[in-house]
C-alpha cells in the first residue's frame, strides 16, 4: 500500500459482494457505450466515427492507467473493492507500482468528460436533425450518469480508503 495512505485508513467494508461489483461495472459500461453512441454522428473521417473511436481508446487507456496508478497502492489491492478493481490491478500490476499523483489526475476522467459529452450531444441534437433514438440515448446517458454517481457515492462511503482515494466520490 502506498505509504501516503497507510495512516489514513478508516473503518469500512473489507470485501464487497460480487453482485454489487457486477452491477456497478455494468452501469459504468452502459454509460461509456451510451457516450460512444452519442459521439458517433458528430465527427466522421473517411466514414469512421472519429470521436467514438477516440472515446473508446480513451476509456481503455484511462482504465488501465487507473488500475496501475490508483489501485496498485490501494488497501483493496488483490481484494474485492466495490468495483472489483483491486483484483484486476493485482492481475495486471505489481503492488505499489504506480504513482498516486498520476492517479489523482487520472481520476478527473470521472468528473470532466460526462458534462462535456452531455453539452456537446445536446448542442448537436438541437442543431442537427437527429432521430428520436438519439434523444432517448441522451436521456439514458443522463440517467446512467446520475445512477452511477449515486451508487458510487454510496459504495465509496463504505470504503476504507474513502478519506485518501483520489477517485472517491465521497469528497
Amino acid at each position: 500500500m502506498y505509504k501516503c495512505y497507510q495512516g489514513n485508513i478508516v473503518s469500512g467494508t473489507e470485501s464487497f459482494s460480487l453482485l454489487r461489483i457486477i452491477g456497478e461495472n455494468l452501469l459504468q459500461l452502459g454509460m461509456w457505450i451510451a457516450a460512444g453512441y452519442l459521439l458517433w454522428p458528430i465527427v466522421s473521417v473517411f466514414g469512421l466515427p472519429l470521436l467514438t473511436v477516440l472515446w473508446a481508446a480513451l476509456v481503455v487507456v484511462i482504465q488501465i492507467l487507473l488500475k496501475k496508478h490508483n489501485c496498485s497502492g490501494c488497501f483493496y489491492y488483490d481484494k474485492l473493492c466495490h468495483l472489483g478493481w483491486g483484483k484486476i490491478s493485482s492481475a495486471l500490476f505489481e503492488q505499489d507500482s504506480g504513482d498516486p499523483n498520476v492517479g489523482s489526475k487520472l481520476s478527473l476522467f470521472y468528473i470532466v468528460p460526462p458534462p462535456i459529452i452531455l453539452v456537446t450531444s445536446i448542442i448537436f441534437a438541437a442543431v442537427g436533425k437527429v432521430a428520436w433514438i438519439y434523444w432517448a440515448t441522451l436521456a439514458l446517458y443522463l440517467v446512467l450518469n446520475i445512477a452511477t454517481f449515486l451508487l458510487r457515492k454510496k459504495s465509496c462511503g463504505l470504503c476504507v480508503m474513502r478519506q485518501v482515494c483520489f477517485g472517491s466520490a465521497t469528497k
